[in-house]
């Protein structure tokens, strides 16, 4: 509105411009009052709402976490008993190696060892 066109009015229906003014200025102001405690009350249940699931994530990882110990130590078991009988395996390929070294050696002796109580029978 134009100052001069303000002047020009009465004085009564300005100050009932006014009023509507400041009537409408406040319902705009509850409104907008009850609209930022709605969004608080929303934003206080996301905040619960995102606690509780970080609470349950927390609980399906600690479940994982178990799952995959327990998978861990049936995985550690099985490893070492396959270490035991690759050992096994080790030791008897270690002992038949040896064996085949010492073969001729041990057949010597063996014969000359025959061969000596076969001269000490013959002796007597």
């Amino acid at each position: 509105m134009d100052r001069e066109e303000d002047l020009g009015r009465p004085r009564q229906e300005w100050s009932r411009t006014r009023d509507a003014e400041l009537f409408s200025l406040r319902q705009i102001s509850e409104n907008l009052a009850t609209q930022t405690q709605r969004l608080e009350e929303l934003t206080s249940k996301v905040d619960d709402v995102r606690e509780r699931l970080v609470r349950l994530e927390a609980q399906e990882a600690g479940k994982l976490v178990e799952a995959l110990r327990s998978e861990l130590k049936a995985a550690i078991s099985r490893v070492d008993q396959l270490e035991a009988a690759r050992d096994r395996v080790v030791g008897i390929a270690a002992f038949g190696a040896w064996l085949a070294r010492s073969a001729p050696w041990l057949a010597a002796g063996l014969a000359a060892f025959l061969a000596g109580l076969g001269l000490k029978a013959g002796a007597k």
